[in-house]
């Protein structure tokens, strides 16, 4: 029963990861010494808001930067869960001040997500509950959110089918997220996966040199050191390999 129940939680881990992989602030070019300019970020959104100036848009400009403080530049485990979680916090303030704002709702279920990664979700089912929650109202309030689509198709990639596991909406969701925004490049490589499983080798093969040329793709850093050098591994792997 351990075992089993340990292969499911995997499996919703590497779920919650595709999902929540792209979900950083919409930066096309890094700022001059990121990402520790980060702290320096973080220091002043904190005493904007200790000065009274409290906002929703304020509130997920703290959850973004709280997300990516954890994700690129602290390495402690117990400090990235620990600013995941002030980041969730912050972003449920946010729509708590303002319901309708569509990425306080997604960078709730961002660092949420990422919080629970890394503690080993205890109570997986409860958790995609509120992540799936949380990415579908953004899409409601904005049917455009490229980042929330693409956290959709990411966690109905990789979900068992018990938590709502299903390619073919996944499929729709990153195509979707494509079409709204095509700069967010790991919806391209996500897709990529999956026409791959098609044998639609060639159309996998035009997402991910579009990867591999973008000129201007959301948040550069991800982009150099992730998204792109895994689409040129994926595409060197489909080498001449044409579709049956």
């Amino acid at each position: 029963m351990k075992q089993i129940r340990g292969i499911i939680v995997s499996v919703v881990l590497a779920g919650v990861v595709l999902g929540i992989t792209q979900a950083h602030a919409q930066r096309n070019e890094m700022p001059a010494g990121y990402p520790q300019s980060l702290e320096a970020d973080l220091a002043s959104l904190l005493g904007r808001l200790s000065d009274g100036n409290v906002s929703s848009g304020l509130l997920v400009q703290l959850a973004s930067t709280y997300f990516d403080l954890a994700d690129d530049l602290l390495t402690d485990e117990k400090k990235r869960r620990t600013a995941y979680e002030a980041g969730a916090k912050a972003a449920k303030q946010a729509f708590e001040l303002d319901e309708s704002n569509a990425d306080a709702h997604f960078f709730h279920a961002a660092n949420l997500g990422s919080a629970e990664r890394l503690r080993g979700i205890t109570n997986a089912a409860m958790v995609v509950k509120e992540i799936k929650h949380c990415a579908m109202r953004a899409i409601e309030l904005n049917p455009k959110h490229a980042q929330a689509l693409q956290m959709m198709g990411g966690l109905l990639m990789e979900l068992p089918w018990f938590l709502g596991g299903d390619e073919k909406k996944a499929q729709e969701y990153l195509e979707r997220a494509i079409a709204a925004d095509g700069n967010f490049t790991n919806a391209r490589i996500l897709v990529a996966k999956l026409y791959k499983k098609q044998d639609r080798i060639d159309d996998a093969k035009r997402q991910l040199e579009t990867v591999i040329r973008a000129d201007h793709p959301h948040y550069r850093f991800a982009w150099e050191r992730t998204y792109k050098p895994e689409a040129e591994r994926m595409l060197g792997e489909l080498g001449t390999r044409r579709a049956n």
